[in-house]
C-alpha cells in the first residue's frame, strides 16, 4: 500500500497544470502584442489627396492589415461604385471611408483597415 498523499499529488498536479496553462496564456499575449505592433500605422495628414480629395491606397506589398491614424471622425464606410479619381485610378469595387473633413480613403478589399483616432481609439 502506497503512503503517498493522493491529495496532496493532485494539488500539486493542478498547480503545474494551473502554471503551465499561464505560460501559454502569456506567450500568447505577446504573441498578439507583438502582431499589433506588425501592422503597419500611416497618419491620414501624411497622405496626400487628388483635387476631389480622395486618397486611393493600394496593397502592392500585400499587407494583410493596415492602420491610418485620423484627427477626422469617419463619417460614412461601404463600397465604391463605378469611379476613376481625379488621377486616373479605376476604383470601381474598392471600399471606403469618408471623413468629416471631406477626405475619402479607397483602399482595395484585399487589406484590413483599421482607423485610429489621434489618441489611439480604434474607429473602424
Amino acid at each position: 500500500m502506497s503512503t503517498k498523499n493522493p491529495t496532496a499529488a493532485a494539488e500539486i498536479a493542478l498547480a503545474a497544470a494551473a502554471e503551465q496553462q499561464a505560460d501559454v496564456a502569456d506567450a500568447a499575449s505577446r504573441d498578439v502584442g507583438r502582431e499589433r505592433e506588425d501592422v503597419v500605422t500611416l497618419e491620414l495628414t501624411d497622405l496626400v489627396s487628388d483635387s476631389n480629395g480622395e486618397i486611393v491606397l493600394f496593397n502592392d506589398s500585400h499587407l494583410p492589415a493596415l492602420a491610418v491614424r485620423a484627427d477626422s471622425l469617419p463619417v460614412a464606410s461601404g463600397e465604391m461604385g463605378n469611379h476613376v479619381t481625379a488621377a486616373g485610378d479605376d476604383v470601381t469595387g474598392y471600399r471606403f471611408v469618408a471623413f468629416d473633413n471631406g477626405t475619402k480613403l479607397i483602399f482595395q478589399d484585399s487589406v484590413d483597415l483599421v482607423i485610429l483616432g489621434a489618441h489611439g481609439e480604434v474607429h473602424a
